[in-house]
């Protein structure tokens, strides 16, 4: 099971700026179920100028993963947000991002997981209708072509 470590501190643009809801304001770290290869995930963005830029998004270290500050996700695709959810839509859409990378160690059912396993101790109603809608249609969405990259320590 997947633990939050610390506070979730986000903000919202309200606009759904370059197509992303919310901005990860301090890094935000989880307690992985196990252990595994030690990595950076590494994103390519454009400033304002359309210079491209790589910026180190979140590492793991054996079973601490750390998503950094400044990290944008659009929240649970077609779910409404709440504040319930939002603690495992974080880690959720981070995953999926993963899903590009074919270094990464954890499957579609496993990042599923986290978001029933985050969401849980708030609301099991809506953990089990949100890992029911993840897993009908996460397929939708999970190793879509995606701007990060792994590169393992």
């Amino acid at each position: 099971m997947i633990k939050s470590l610390n506070k979730l501190v986000y903000s919202d643009d309200g606009n759904l700026n370059n197509g992303w809801a919310y901005r990860l304001e301090v890094d935000k770290m989880y307690l992985l179920p196990r252990v595994v290869r030690s990595f950076e995930v590494w994103a390519t963005v454009k400033t304002e100028s359309k210079v491209s830029l790589q910026v180190l998004v979140a590492t793991v270290h054996g079973d601490i993963l750390t998503i950094h500050a400044g990290f944008c996700w659009d929240g649970l695709t077609w779910w409404p947000d709440t504040a319930s959810n939002m603690c495992g839509g974080l880690p959720h859409d981070f995953g999926y991002q993963l899903g590009s990378c074919p270094e990464s160690p954890f499957s579609r059912a496993e990042i599923d997981g986290w978001l029933r396993d985050l969401i849980l101790p708030r609301s099991p109603k809506e953990a089990k209708l949100t890992w029911t809608g993840v897993r009908s249609m996460g397929w939708n969405f999970y190793g879509k072509k995606s701007n990060i990259r792994i590169k393992l320590l």
